[in-house]
């Protein structure tokens, strides 16, 4: 910031990486200056948010990318994966639930594609040996890292739970403390050595598997989660945007966008209507998603134009539309960019901060 008050402008001509953790961002850095690519920045500051950041993204959640390669029409990476198939909705309806619950019931955990999204991402793009990309993350879950505030804050959800042992401290944790994650860090160096059989067929496998007690068979963990696929797209202000297809509820980001952009915004960024405007747009956009959201949504329906306008009509500046849903926890963003013009876009979150609040075994 600026003695004004003002938000300073960085340039960085030979790349880039940011992230909620400076730790995760210097490595990302770190990787970029030994000749990596991005996308190498990109998965190694993943990796090093999964050691130090467990509370907002890890192993045990999904991964979504956007890369800008070169081509008009960036790579779109989704990494997710899919229930167990154990799983019976009917007696869970039979049980008298009308949702999954959150916290503490493995039926809300889904077998997790962080991993392979971090492989499918350095395969294609990647140029440093897997071994580089993720030593900075392997060298903190063992040698260990100072506890950040978020963090510190975040333990007390999980640390009475069985497997939280790295968050344990007589006085409790405290800003600063060291933390060590030997197991992550094993887990990580399994990754290295073997790959995806390593992780979906190793101990973290057959750990989900015995959690589960029949949720999730060996063949759940067997069939790669990663895919590339085709981005979703608007044009809004002049530019064209880009955003994943569901599952992701990136769609949220472009509706709100092409339903501002059409509205009268005020030319000064002070003006109460300002934030206003835009706030209606999102809101506008978001109050159905958990109606309409769901794996085999159609992402293009969603953006469809006589979908969005009614929206767009019904916002003015006298009143305000019907809350959208709201949500627990944190997720984390990351973006790297590199000295040939590529660009890497990731979400990447284990949902509700902390996932289930279950551990796999060991």
């Amino acid at each position: 910031m600026t003695a004004a008050g003002h938000a300073r402008t960085v340039r960085a001509p030979k790349g880039m990486v940011c992230s909620v953790d400076h730790l995760a961002s210097s490595a990302g850095v770190h990787l970029l200056r030994l000749g990596g690519s991005a996308a190498d920045a990109a998965v190694g500051a993943s990796a090093v948010l999964a050691v130090t950041t467990q509370h907002m993204c890890g192993m045990g959640g999904d991964l979504f990318a956007l890369v800008h390669h070169g081509d008009p029409e960036p790579a779109a990476l989704a990494a997710v994966g899919r229930a167990g198939s154990g799983t019976d909705a009917a007696a869970m309806r039979a049980e008298g639930l009308e949702a999954v619950p959150l916290f503490g019931d493995v039926r809300a955990a889904t077998v997790p594609g962080c991993v392979d999204g971090w492989l499918a991402l350095h395969a294609r793009f990647g140029r440093l040996p897997l071994a580089v990309v993720l030593t900075p993350a392997i060298q903190l879950a063992r040698d260990g890292f100072p506890a950040a505030p978020l963090l510190v804050a975040a333990v007390p959800l999980v640390a009475d739970l069985p497997g939280a042992d790295d968050y344990r401290r007589p006085a409790g944790l405290r800003v600063g403390d060291r933390v060590r994650r030997p197991r992550v860090a094993e887990t990580l160096e399994a990754i290295v050595a073997g790959g995806r059989a390593a992780f979906y067929g190793g101990a973290f496998g057959a750990g989900l598997v015995e959690l589960g007690e029949g949720l999730f068979s060996a063949g759940d963990l067997a069939a790669p989660l990663d895919r590339w696929e085709a981005p979703l797209d608007v044009v809004a202000w002049g530019h064209r945007l880009w955003t994943m297809a569901p599952p992701s509820q990136g769609y949220l980001s472009l509706a709100g966008a092409w339903v501002a952009h059409g509205l009268e915004l005020p030319t000064d960024p002070e003006d109460p209507a300002w934030p206003h405007l835009l706030s209606e747009a999102a809101r506008w956009v978001g109050h159905d998603r958990l109606a309409r959201l769901h794996d085999g949504a159609d992402g293009e329906g969603l953006l469809a134009r006589d979908r969005l306008e009614p929206m767009r009509q019904a916002i003015t500046d006298r009143r305000a539309a019907p809350s959208s849903p709201a949500g627990h926890g944190d997720t984390i963003y990351l973006c790297a960019a590199d000295s040939d013009g590529m660009g890497v876009s990731l979400i990447q979150s284990n949902a509700s901060g902390w996932g289930c609040h279950l551990v796999v075994p060991g």
